[in-house]
């Protein structure tokens, strides 16, 4: 389980430089990545590369689906939406979930519920709180984007489906399911 860990807050640190850069010579304002994720379709390697991409994370969110089977189909939407959107450091946080949730048994990491109860901390009233106000924050900051984008549908594309899922997910940790371990 340590390797996993490893490797997943590998992939996270990796994608939060990406991220850093991203934000600080590019921003968001014209779609979140959408137009430049279309605009490689023109490339037959960038193309490629993006069909890889989608390809890859379709084998990770079959795995979500197959081991959140019997939680709440909100969470499963949340996670496989997250994931599609923003690729594999969301893949790389529910790694990180599932390994905490596994405490030490591989068949639990792999199977999640099928292999029984998953383990984990209740989420606390602080961070329930965090998460909450962060949802109203991030849908302003999507709302002000949208309207400095001038309403143009790329870049409105872009901010609704890439940061829907940040607000359901951040709006699903501060109102967790009744009588579930939360982690």
């Amino acid at each position: 389980m340590k390797g996993a860990k490893i490797l997943a807050w590998v992939v996270i640190a990796i994608m939060g430089v990406n991220m850093a850069n991203v934000v600080l010579n590019s921003g968001f304002h014209h779609g979140v990545g959408f137009d430049t994720f279309l605009a490689g379709a023109s490339s037959p390697w960038q193309l490629f590369i993006n069909n890889d991409l989608v390809t890859g994370l379709l084998f990770i969110v079959g795995w979500m689906i197959f081991r959140e089977k019997g939680g709440r189909t909100i969470d499963t939407v949340a996670w496989v939406w997250m994931a599609m959107w923003w690729g594999n450091v969301v893949s790389a946080v529910y790694v990180l979930r599932a390994v905490a949730q596994a405490n030490g048994d591989w068949s639990r990491f792999f199977l999640g519920r099928r292999a029984g109860a998953l383990t984990g901390t209740p989420t606390s009233p602080l961070v329930r709180g965090i998460a909450g106000i962060g949802a109203i924050a991030v849908l302003v900051w999507t709302a002000l984007g949208i309207h400095a984008a001038g309403f143009a549908p790329i870049p409105t594309f872009g901010y609704v489906m890439g940061f829907a899922p940040v607000i359901l997910s951040l709006v699903l940790m501060a109102l967790p399911a009744r009588g579930t371990s939360q982690s």
